[in-house]
């Protein structure tokens, strides 16, 4: 059924460090999947994480 947990594991160690820093939790929205990918595979490609933040921030944080 799964063949990894790269994805699982880091969404459950970035959630662990949300929780423990008070800010909430990242959970991406189902229908902005895509959008999420693009702005992760921009900040690969750039090294730029300013608009993935900004993204992640504006629809992704619960709790804050």
């Amino acid at each position: 059924m799964f063949l990894d947990g790269n994805k699982r594991v880091a969404n459950l160690v970035a959630n662990k460090e949300m929780i423990r820093l008070g800010q909430g939790i990242i959970a991406i929205p189902v229908e902005e999947i895509g959008t999420y990918f693009t702005n992760l595979i921009n900040y690969y490609e750039t090294g730029d994480n300013t608009d993935l933040k900004n993204w992640l921030y504006k629809t992704s944080i619960d709790g804050i």
